[in-house]
C-alpha cells in the first residue's frame, strides 16, 4: 500500500542525517524548544512539500475534492467516552459554529482531508487543524500538516483540477485544548504561557508564514477532557445507546468554549 503524502514529507526529513527523532516526535518539538534548531529551513519545507505533493501520483483527485460539508456522527463506547476523542471533538467544534464550519473537507486522494473549514467569505477561507488532549502529534507536525493541506489546494488551483471562481486566500491554524499544550511545553501547569516557548514558536510560525505567505495561528480551548466526556454521556443517555454505537450531536449540544469567538489566541504569525 502506497504511504499518504503526509508519512512521504515526515519520512523525507526523519532519521539521519537530517534529524535524529521523527518530525513527528515530541522530542524533537521539546528540542526546538530549547535550541531553535530544526532538520529544515521554511524554504526546504515547502520545497519538499511541493514536490511530493505535485508528484503525478501524489495530486489530487475525486469529484469531491474541498466539498464543503457538515459530519455529526461519532462512536461512543460502553462507559459513554468517545472512541476516538479528536473526532467527537470534531463533530462538537462543527456543531457549536454557525453555517460557515465545515469538516472532514476532502483535499487530496484517499481518505486525505482538512479536519475543520472555515468560510470568512467568498475568497477567505481557514484551514484548521484541530488535536484532542492526549494527541501524540506535535504542534510541528500538526503545523506541517496545515501546510501539506494548503499546498494541496494551491496545486488544484494551479492544475486546474477543479474550478474556483476566485480563488481563496488561505490561513492556516492549530485548535487543542489547553491540556494538550500543557503537554507540549506551551502552558505551564497553571495555564499560563510559558513566555520564552511562546516566543521560539513565534519565530516558527513567522519564518514559516513569510515562506508559505499565508498566515499561520495556534489556538486553545478551555474545555477540559472531563467536561467534554460529561457532556459526550449526556447523548449517549439521551439518544437511548446500549454498548459502543454511532452517537451524533446537534445544534442542542452546542459548547460555548468551542464557539469561535471563545478561542484564545496562543501564538500567531505576524503576516496578516
Amino acid at each position: 500500500m502506497s504511504k499518504s503524502v503526509m508519512k512521504q514529507i515526515i519520512d523525507y526529513f526523519s532519521g539521519p542525517p537530517l534529524s535524529k527523532q521523527g518530525v513527528n516526535h515530541k522530542h524533537l518539538w521539546l528540542e526546538y524548544l530549547q535550541t531553535g534548531n530544526l532538520p529544515f529551513t521554511p524554504k526546504e519545507l515547502h520545497r519538499a512539500i511541493q514536490d511530493i505533493v505535485d508528484k503525478p501520483e501524489n495530486r489530487p483527485k475525486g469529484e469531491k475534492l474541498l466539498h464543503f460539508r457538515k459530519r455529526y456522527n461519532f462512536t461512543l463506547k460502553e462507559d459513554k467516552t468517545p472512541y476516538r476523542p479528536e473526532e467527537a471533538l470534531e463533530r462538537f467544534v462543527i456543531a457549536s459554529n454557525g453555517d460557515r464550519f465545515f469538516n472532514q473537507v476532502p483535499v487530496g486522494g484517499g481518505k486525505e482531508s482538512i479536519d475543520i473549514v472555515i468560510r470568512h467569505g467568498t475568497d477567505s477561507v481557514e484551514f484548521v487543524e484541530l488535536k484532542p488532549w492526549n494527541s501524540n502529534d506535535s504542534p510541528l507536525y500538526a503545523i506541517i500538516e496545515g501546510l501539506k493541506n494548503l499546498i494541496e489546494y494551491r496545486v488544484i488551483v494551479e492544475r486546474q483540477i477543479k474550478e474556483f471562481e476566485r480563488p481563496w486566500k488561505v490561513n492556516i491554524s492549530l485548535l487543542a485544548p489547553r491540556g494538550y499544550y500543557r503537554n507540549f511545553l506551551l502552558l505551564d501547569d497553571s495555564d499560563a504561557g510559558i513566555h520564552e516557548n511562546i516566543l521560539r514558536a513565534t519565530e516558527l510560525l513567522d519564518g514559516l508564514a513569510e515562506e508559505f505567505d499565508t498566515r499561520l495561528s495556534i489556538f486553545s480551548l478551555v474545555l477540559t477532557a472531563d467536561s467534554f466526556n460529561q457532556a459526550c454521556s449526556r447523548i449517549y443517555d439521551r439518544q437511548g445507546l446500549v454498548g459502543q454505537q454511532i452517537a451524533s450531536v446537534t445544534e442542542d449540544d452546542n459548547i460555548n468554549s468551542l464557539e469561535y469567538s471563545n478561542w484564545a489566541e496562543l501564538v500567531s504569525s505576524s503576516l496578516l
